[in-house]
């Protein structure tokens, strides 16, 4: 073969192979059944295990592994806290340094929460990052500590919250609000700036 063939080949059979890797780097029917495996794994744990599982969505150690993918996941009880693994291999570990273990769970909930946002909206909300109606509850009042935050419009302008129980005190004094949704965003920019130097 030529090198004008072989080149001409090549033009033709990257873009192919390109498509076939697009989206999760699995074919359609492989990320399918890798979805079915996981379903069926979780489904092997008690509702109340499955739901909080699911919330975490992945291995407090293995943060890129998730749930269900390597079996049923092994739960862990660390400072009274319901933690999920991917394996027993994972359990060491976890137990090894239980606060790093239980803040990985806290933000991998946390992260599953924000993901059920849309895309514009999930960067609102890591942007504010904390609930608007109690500021100086931080940070205990994480957006999506309690699930997918909830959004309200005040004055045209969306704020997000940490649950429905604190809607009315944020439409009560709306330009209070809107105060302290701005002076949360300021900290959280200023602390962000601060990290990156």
């Amino acid at each position: 073969m030529n090198v004008s063939r072989l080149r001409l080949s090549l033009f033709l059979v990257l873009p192919l192979l390109a498509l076939g890797c697009a989206g999760s780097g699995l074919p359609r029917d492989k990320a399918e059944e890798t979805e079915a495996t996981i379903k069926s794994n979780l489904a092997k744990l008690d509702p109340a295990d499955r739901e909080s599982a699911e919330d975490q969505k992945f291995c407090a150690v293995q943060t890129e592994n998730r749930l269900g993918i390597m079996g049923k996941p092994i739960k862990v009880t660390i400072k009274d806290e319901p933690v999920f693994l991917c394996c027993k291999g994972c359990e060491k570990t976890a137990k090894q340094d239980p606060d790093k273990t239980l803040a990985r769970a806290e933000e991998l909930r946390i992260r599953t929460a924000l993901a059920q946002l849309d895309p514009a909206d999930r960067k609102l909300a890591e942007e504010q990052k904390y609930c608007a109606t109690d500021p100086e509850r931080q940070p205990e009042n994480r957006l999506g500590m309690m699930g997918k935050p909830i959004k309200i419009m005040l004055k045209g302008q969306p704020v997000f919250l940490c649950c429905a129980g604190c809607k009315k005190t944020a439409r009560e004094d709306p330009d209070k609000t809107l105060e302290d949704v701005k002076k949360i965003k300021a900290a959280n920019a200023a602390a962000k700036e601060k990290d990156h130097d």
